[in-house]
């Protein structure tokens, strides 16, 4: 699998891309419990989803291979795609979300949950639009769960708590649904909820760590591009 970008820079280079499509492993019973524990920091999901964390052992090595980095893509409007990645290069592990603008340019960094971390990287009212897109593959509980370990939003309103512990139950969780939505929205492992403020027309953050802030690294024109996939009816206002 090939992300345009994302790969540049590592030394030595890859000689093979270690990116691989985790399309079969979104399919696994398990997933969304191991996804949420490892990804979204939630201690109390195996036991929400009626599983012993032991169960959980082959796919979280499955996700933390060196040799096959899975990848996990949301479609966006045109040919854009949003990955979640797993980066397991040796001494630099982390998660990764990554826009593939879908035209051969290079991928637009969103965060990285790692000891460097970078994020947020969604405002909820964009959770909320990007889940609810149109997607042949995904449901809009499985694309509202990928997508919320990424954002912390200052703004977030009372229901996000609801929202997402719906979509916990759609997916699966029998009991405990709210503590477990509580845990992904208020995580605190790498960023606070910072604001999200319009400039310019754009939904930006004002945090210090995201890459989605103006007069960073990613130009205006990226900035916009973000906004836009995220929000493709041009709603940038808080909800």
């Amino acid at each position: 699998m090939i992300i345009p970008g994302y790969l540049d820079g590592y030394e030595p280079p890859f000689l093979r891309s270690p990116l691989v499509d985790g399309s079969d492993i979104m399919s696994q019973e398990l997933f969304w419990p191991a996804f949420l524990a490892i990804v979204g920091g939630s201690t109390s999901v195996p036991d929400a989803f009626g599983v012993d964390p032991a169960d959980l052992e082959h796919i979280v090595d499955t996700f933390l291979d060196p040799q096959s980095w899975p990848v996990f893509s949301l479609p966006l409007p045109g040919r854009c795609r949003l990955h979640v990645i797993m980066r397991n290069v040796n001494d630099d592990g982390g998660v990764d979300y990554v826009l593939d603008p879908g035209a051969g340019d290079a991928s637009i960094p969103l965060a990285a949950m790692e000891g460097h971390f970078r994020g947020p990287a969604f405002a909820w009212p964009e959770v909320v639009a990007a889940a609810r897109q149109p997607d042949q593959d995904h449901t809009p509980a499985e694309r509202l769960l990928l997508l919320v370990p990424a954002c912390a939003d200052s703004n977030r309103p009372g229901e996000a708590v609801d929202l997402v512990a719906e979509a916990l139950t759609a997916l699966g969780a029998r009991s405990d649904v709210r503590q477990v939505s509580e845990e992904l929205l208020n995580s605190g492992r790498y960023w606070t909820p910072c604001p999200w403020v319009n400039v310019d027309d754009v939904l930006v953050g004002s945090g210090p760590h995201t890459f989605r802030r103006y007069g960073g690294e990613l130009s205006r024109e990226q900035l916009r591009l973000i906004a836009d996939m995220l929000q493709p009816s041009g709603i940038t206002e808080q909800q």
